[in-house]
């Protein structure tokens, strides 16, 4: 048995983070989906992602977003934003992509983020054959997918994490970020003894023995002024990550002049943006802020 699964808020994780698992979603007559997309390599290992886009390839450069899955970076999968993902193809013409980045229990951290970066990459490297605009990628994801997505924010140019999984010749940075409950800070975990054993198996280290590197994982310590504008999402009723780490990342972008957006959902637990009715009404909070941000029309 893992660590992680002795520890009360991954219960809550496994009890929340409830992912759709069908093979093949419903999706719009407009759009093409196909899954376990190759999107990288390493040393060997095939890295794939599902990807939602418009069977007609626009004739106007579009959109395209990178979605993160949830599940305290040890479980879960792609299918969490298949839903999100037929919708703003079929909208918006996104070039959509939910990625399967791989797990703790595989890779401990960098891989996991590296996998993200190169998932970027490789959309990038995509853009003159697929008419994708590479100054309009975003980042999204929920819970461990929410930290994830803000490491991508908050990292750009640092060679350490981009890995060598393919395409190093394009960037790997976002232009706007959605997080769904993500994990910003490292400590507020730990002070609240929330995901203790996740963090472990993900990092390789505890924190007395390894401080060092809860420091490095903590997002809101790393925001800068070039971080991407970012909408949060969280719920008050968080017993896996509280909805105050939010709150806080939220500020330190203001306090850095980043453009940020923030909603608290009352009532709310962890993942609470998997059932409905709430994924669509979080769905249109998301796409609200998408058409703002990056001057969309359907």
């Amino acid at each position: 048995m893992s660590k992680s699964q002795h520890d009360p808020a991954f219960s809550e994780s496994l009890r929340t983070e409830k992912h759709p698992d069908r093979d093949r979603p419903d999706i719009a007559k407009c759009v093409s989906f196909e899954q376990a997309v190759v999107y990288g390599s390493d040393c060997g290992r095939d890295l794939t992602a599902d990807v939602f886009t418009p069977e007609q390839v626009p004739t106007e450069r579009r959109p395209a977003i990178v979605f993160l899955h949830g599940g305290s970076w040890e479980h879960g999968g792609p299918s969490q934003f298949h839903f999100h993902s037929n919708l703003l193809a079929e909208r918006f013409g996104f070039f959509a992509v939910s990625v399967d980045y791989r797990l703790s229990g595989e890779a401990q951290f960098p891989i996991a983020l590296q996998d993200a970066k190169c998932a970027i990459r490789w959309v990038r490297s995509q853009a003159d054959r697929l008419n994708i605009d590479t100054g309009r990628v975003c980042v999204a994801g929920g819970s461990a997918g929410g930290h994830l997505s803000s490491m991508v924010s908050t990292t750009a140019g640092v060679g350490v994490y981009e890995g060598e999984s393919g395409h190093a010749g394009f960037a790997s940075h976002a232009n706007l970020a959605v997080l769904y409950n993500g994990e910003f800070d490292m400590w507020d975990l730990i002070e609240k003894g929330s995901l203790i054993g996740a963090m472990h198996q993900f990092i390789g280290a505890t924190a007395e023995d390894a401080p060092e590197k809860y420091d490095e994982l903590s997002s809101v310590q790393r925001v800068h002024p070039k971080v991407p504008a970012s909408l949060l999402l969280h719920g008050t009723e968080d017993r896996c990550v509280s909805h105050e780490q939010s709150v806080a990342y939220h500020e330190a972008l203001l306090d850095q002049g980043v453009h940020s957006e923030i909603e608290i959902y009352e009532g709310k637990s962890h993942a609470w943006f998997n059932r409905e009715p709430d994924r669509t009404i979080c769905y249109e909070r998301m796409e609200k802020f998408l058409v703002a941000q990056f001057e969309l029309r359907s």
